[in-house]
């Protein structure tokens, strides 16, 4: 029984492959036969006499150099392979400042006088500065006023503290608590 499965798909292989002239492809092309020995011998003597002599001796020199640091430095004539130069032909950048608004940045803080203050249970507190010149100003926590760019740290019913950012020396700045009071240096009313 193996036999004739075995047979049947012989046969069946065999017309699969058949003769037609169409089916088959063109022959590959033969690689051209290796060289003799002594071809190979002669092309071998032929390669270093290719070599131009002004060549040799540049590659000899080259051999022979020694390295510095100095050879490592970075020049006009020898570049940092991995620094890029992409910033130097592009825009220059302001330098950053502030970032916030300052109100009555002409008047330093003792200019200025605290007339009211506006709090309640669904009001944000405000508190009404006047200039020298008699204009008013409404400020609420967060704003930053007067030449010293203070920053409105609260608003108390009867007081407005201020925080203020001074040079400690060295670089360093330290932060100064300053208060003004709702009709400071007024005398009572008798």
């Amino acid at each position: 029984m193996m036999r004739r499965y075995l047979l049947a798909a012989l046969i069946a292989s065999m017309a699969a492959c058949g003769d037609d002239a169409k089916d088959r492809a063109a022959p590959p092309p033969r690689p051209p036969p290796p060289p003799s020995s002594a071809q190979a011998a002669a092309s071998a003597a032929a390669a270093p006499q290719a070599v131009d002599a002004s060549k040799e001796s540049l590659l000899a020199e080259v051999r022979k150099r020694q390295l510095t640091n100095d050879d490592f430095a970075e020049s006009d004539t020898n570049r940092d392979p991995f620094r890029s130069y992409l910033a130097k032909f592009g825009p220059e950048r302001p330098p950053i400042g502030k970032q916030h608004k300052v109100l009555l940045e002409k008047f330093s803080l003792d200019e200025l006088k605290l007339v009211a203050i506006v709090a309640g249970d669904d009001v944000t507190p405000r508190a009404m500065f006047v200039d020298p010149s008699g204009m008013g100003v409404l400020i609420k926590r967060g704003d930053h006023v007067s030449k010293a760019d203070a920053n409105v740290a609260r608003i108390a019913p009867d007081r407005v503290f201020f925080q203020i950012e001074e040079d400690a020396g060295g670089g360093k700045t330290k932060l100064v608590e300053r208060v003004i009071e709702l009709h400071a240096g007024e005398l009572p009313a008798q």
